[in-house]
């Protein structure tokens, strides 16, 4: 009777274990399924000069597809970085829109596929991580045009906001950057998932990250902006719309507290959603932006 018993415990607890790496599984997994939409919209058809693109990712040489928008003279560029599941011309972000306003202000800008997205090689996403190594070869890219990092911002929005504060804390020489519907930490995201509509433990996310590195390639513990953000020495424009539902703004709000740089500047966007500030307020949005760069790309 009594090896019955335990044969069920074991059973059970076999069982329970069993299922916990199904689900960590299957959430590792969901971290890098992208959708890789078709690139609507194009520069020529908003009278906006560009060239097509390509380049490398910076460590694993995945290619990366984009369009370039020379401004007169070429001596300053602005990156936009796309959120998790949109294209270079993200219509939620009007990312193209602002690439014009920016080059009619003097900025030359790049936009560019991320990985596994629009025209650019790879089949999966990383929640960031990888997406790094993405925006450091749009970075070597731009710098073999001739542009000195130095003469180099960022502009992120959502996932890219975030991927922008990362790579900031790795290339220092990066001039300025724009985070716009930024996110505090992938880690603290771990820890508080939900099944069903009801909340996992905390240690859930152990199952999660181990699965995700060790079979999909992918470390959200290197997608923490709110450890890096303190050290980059670089101004920070913090951007948020206050009606945001995706990322509440008080996350932007602690970033800029935790940053504390005495260049740093914020502005929470009344009536906007998530990365729809552009789009609520478009002049006034380019022109803080382009004015924020004008100050501090030298």
């Amino acid at each position: 009777m009594l090896l019955i018993v335990l044969l069920a415990i074991c059973a059970a607890v076999t069982l329970v274990l069993v299922g916990i790496l199904v689900q960590a599984g299957r959430l590792a997994w969901l971290m890098t399924v992208v959708t890789r939409l078709p690139v609507v919209g194009h520069p020529a058809e908003l009278g906006i000069g560009f060239e097509d693109v390509g380049f490398p990712s910076r460590y694993d040489r995945v290619l990366l597809s984009g369009w370039y928008l020379p401004a007169t003279p070429d001596t300053r560029c602005i990156i936009l970085i796309q959120g998790y599941g949109h294209h270079r011309n993200s219509p939620a972000a009007r990312a193209l829109q602002l690439g014009g306003s920016l080059v009619g202000r003097g900025f030359s800008v790049l936009l560019f596929d991320f990985r596994g997205r629009g025209e650019s090689g790879g089949r999966r996403g990383s929640a960031g991580d990888r997406e790094q190594w993405d925006v450091l070869g749009a970075i070597d890219y731009v710098a073999r045009r001739g542009i000195p990092v130095e003469r180099i911002a960022l502009l992120g929005f959502s996932l890219g906001a975030g991927v922008a504060i990362m790579v900031a804390a790795q290339e220092s020489r990066i001039a300025a950057i724009v985070s716009d519907s930024g996110f505090l930490d992938s880690m603290e995201d771990l820890e508080n998932l939900s099944l069903f509509g009801l909340p996992l433990p905390s240690w859930f996310g152990v199952p999660i990250l181990v699965i995700g590195r060790t079979i999909f390639g992918v470390d959200v513990s290197k997608v923490r902006p709110v450890k890096v953000v303190e050290n980059i020495a670089q101004p920070i424009f913090f951007i948020h719309g206050e009606d945001d539902d995706v990322i509440p703004a008080d996350e932007t709000w602690e970033l800029h507290r935790v940053s504390a740089g005495r260049q740093d500047e914020i502005w929470v966007v009344p009536g906007a959603g998530h990365i729809a500030s552009h789009r609520r307020m478009p002049d006034e949005y380019a022109k803080r932006v382009a004015d924020f760069f004008q100050r501090h790309i030298k």
